[in-house]
């Protein structure tokens, strides 16, 4: 008996197997599966700002357009001003869309990243949708530039003492130098009474100002202090923009420093 036991069952399996259907999946009364393209993304911004794009995938396509619901993580650092997203639809017949997130430069903070975490919330129309990939993390930073920004720059200065400046001697010395990635120089500062002048400073003994042109396609440059001999020397640098990027006091040690162009 046992032995027709196994033969009857072995033909059942064959049997079955031969007349196996091809299941196929229902794309529009089917259950939705939706998610996220990616995971992960950073977007360095310039001044003009930045963007990335990613894509909301489902499963199942609608006679109607779809509105995707990405919702703020409460442990995102990132506030509403520091970024847009658009493109939150799947339109009608379709099964993805692309989701565009923005950074605002000015809004971003000066140093450091701030971090955006969105969850895959919804999809209209879909009460029973199953999600995978369903977080994105996005970090945001200010990425600045290397060069000038074109236009007047001007250097305001001082003398606290108020007779010019005494850069590498006690009674004169170079004046403030940048040097552009084009080959020109400038030279500023204020004038002393105490020898003759080798550039083109500006003829005031407490303060003055100073403007230096900045031509288009200029690529980087290079600004220097010459020294501080008497502790005496202040100066404060504006951008285009009326933007102040550079500030030093007194004292202020001789050589190459550095601009805020994230700033201009």
């Amino acid at each position: 008996m046992k032995k027709y036991f196994v033969i009857i069952t072995a033909l059942f399996i064959l049997i079955s197997c031969g007349s196996e259907e091809v299941v196929i999946y229902d794309v529009e009364n089917g259950q939705t599966l939706a998610q996220l393209s990616v995971t992960s993304a950073t977007i360095p911004t310039p001044v003009e700002g930045a963007s990335i794009e990613l894509e909301v995938q489902v499963t199942t396509k609608s006679g109607s357009d779809r509105a995707v619901s990405l919702v703020a993580d409460a442990s995102s650092t990132a506030t509403p001003d520091q970024y847009t997203i658009d493109g939150l639809v799947i339109p009608a017949g379709e099964f993805t869309t692309t989701v565009t997130i923005s950074s605002n430069f000015a809004a971003l903070p000066e140093e450091g990243s701030t971090t955006l975490v969105l969850n895959l919330d919804g999809i209209a129309g879909a009460s029973n949708a199953i999600f995978s990939n369903e977080t994105l993390t996005v970090s945001f930073f200010r990425e600045c530039p290397e060069a000038p920004t074109p236009g007047d720059w001007i250097v305001n200065m001082q003398d606290s003492y108020g007779d010019g400046w005494q850069s590498t001697t006690s009674n004169g010395g170079p004046g403030l130098t940048v040097t552009l990635s084009t080959g020109e120089v400038f030279e500023v500062g204020l004038c002393t009474p105490y020898e003759a002048n080798t550039y083109a400073c500006t003829p005031e003994l407490s303060s003055g100002s100073a403007t230096i042109t900045i031509p288009d396609g200029v690529e980087s440059a290079e600004w220097f202090f010459p020294g501080d001999f008497w502790g005496e020397m202040s100066f404060q640098i504006i951008a285009p923009s009326g933007n102040t990027v550079a500030e030093f006091g007194p004292g202020t040690a001789a050589g190459v420093f550095e601009i805020d162009y994230c700033g201009q």
